[in-house]
């Protein structure tokens, strides 16, 4: 069975998002942590601010969104779309991404959650940013 890195998502409804609370790199058995939009990566997890970058569904992810995610020691970034996939992903973000050496994957929301948590049963070191609304 593989190592889990990263906190699995449990579930998901419009405008919230939960996941496996961790703690010293292992999943806190029966506590888990709620967020509207989130960041999520190997040992951790915290709300995604959108006022931190000044995201908009218009102007897409950016660079200041995922560097964080970058310096977490990940081989793949998943970047959800929204529900709806209103939320662009400028393609020089991925190309950036690339570039760097990371695998990135672009789904709309709940299909990003689902390859998200089949990376982290696979064992992987993936982090991502999940929108949970348009």
């Amino acid at each position: 069975m593989a190592t889990q890195l990263s906190p699995k998502i449990l579930n998901m409804s419009w405008g919230s998002i939960e996941v496996e609370k961790m703690a010293d790199g292992k999943v806190v058995p029966g506590e888990s942590l709620k967020y509207r939009d989130l960041k999520v990566w190997p040992g951790g997890s915290r709300s995604w601010d959108w006022n931190e970058c000044g995201t908009s569904h218009w102007g897409g992810i950016t660079v200041c969104n995922v560097a964080e995610l970058r310096e977490k020691k990940v081989d793949t970034i998943v970047l959800s779309r929204g529900r709806w996939g209103f939320l662009s992903v400028p393609q020089t973000l991925v190309d950036e991404l690339q570039k760097a050496g990371f695998t990135v994957v672009v789904e709309w929301t709940s299909q990003a959650m689902t390859t998200y948590n089949t990376l982290v049963k696979e064992g992987k070191a993936v982090a991502g940013l999940i929108h949970t609304t348009c």
